[in-house]
């Protein structure tokens, strides 16, 4: 079957893949290979959104390794509007986002696809394992691991539900109704880190569109060496606590599978052992960060997210996505 056109006669990709990148350009290349080896009908759209204040990457019509793709520069930072401004250019009906670092095994950009197709969800988070990009620890506990990688997965293709999660850089949705991402959610810095694809779909949900987990999609996250000192972990869950604090604020009740108990995180049990308190002050961190960001919400009005496109906002209202 021949496929839809659009002007100028530039045939309609598969599917889109936006990736927002900040601070870690050089990972574009490894990425691109790997995109490269999926197999789709009418290929796979690449759209990178530099995130930097200034440009890094030119602007416009580029190439990534062995791939074509589209540069486009959004200054304001944050993940969530990085990757809003990506999913405005997609063509494809399906969207598949994913990070500069991951690396996708083959078959995942059809898996994906196919499981949307099957099932009828609107979205689908695909399982994402960890990559260590230098040497692998002797061991991680499970309390900082699930910081990076959910560290349970169904055996089939199923609707989301505990104690299942989606991470970022695993996502695939339909292109109608508009998707987007709450700019609430983000933290400004030299990387991306927040919540904003669970925010998604808790919203989908809320507003009955299906989301469903899909096993055999997977995507190989990279953890750092880096990322396992003690600073850096200890910054990600603090962040982690501060982002279900401001989805909270946004969705009361969404339902939060971790507990966020001090008593559940701080037990004898724990603290005999090393990694036990590693794990306690991972948890407590955690919890600080939520209890610290709702007296600060509290005491400020959450700002309403920055406006999408002036198509973006209408569509939303028509089709009852988004609504808040």
């Amino acid at each position: 079957m021949t496929s839809p056109l659009f002007p100028g006669g530039a045939a309609r990709p598969g599917a889109s893949v936006v990736v927002a990148v900040r601070g870690n350009t050089a990972a574009l290349e490894g990425l691109a290979a790997a995109l490269d080896a999926q197999e789709i009908p009418g290929g796979i759209e690449l759209i990178v959104v530099d995130n930097h204040p200034t440009p890094v990457l030119r602007p416009g019509a580029g190439r990534l390794g062995p791939m074509d793709c589209r540069i486009v520069h959004e200054p304001q930072p944050g993940l969530s509007r990085a990757r809003n401004t990506g999913i405005g250019l997609a063509r494809g009906d399906i969207v598949l986002i994913t990070d500069p670092d991951a690396r996708p095994e083959p078959g995942w950009a059809s898996g994906m696809v196919r499981a949307l197709e099957e099932t009828g969800a609107y979205a689908a988070g695909g399982r994402v394992v960890p990559r260590f990009t230098g040497s692998t620890p002797a061991a991680v506990p499970p309390e900082v691991m699930q910081l990076f990688v959910p560290p349970l997965w169904p055996q089939t293709t199923t609707g989301l539900a505990a104690p299942y999660w989606v991470v970022g850089c695993n996502l695939a949705m339909r292109r109608r109704p508009r998707p987007w991402f709450d700019t609430r959610l983000g933290v400004a810095g030299l990387r991306h880190l927040s919540c904003e694809e669970l925010e998604f779909t808790v919203r989908a949900e809320r507003d009955g569109l299906r989301v469903v987990v899909v096993p055999d999609a997977v995507v190989h996250r990279a953890i750092h060496p880096a990322d396992l000192r003690a600073r850096a972990v200890a910054g990600r869950a603090w962040w982690h606590g501060v982002s279900i604090a401001r989805l909270l604020a946004i969705h009361p009740d969404a339902g939060i599978h971790d507990s966020y108990r001090l008593r559940d995180a701080v037990t004898w049990t724990r603290l005999r052992h090393q990694d036990g308190r590693r794990a306690a002050v991972t948890d407590a961190l955690r919890i600080a960060g939520l209890h610290t960001e709702r007296i600060h919400l509290a005491w400020t009005r959450l700002r309403r997210p920055t406006a999408a496109p002036s198509g973006l906002v209408v569509e939303k209202k028509k089709e009852g996505i988004g609504r808040g």
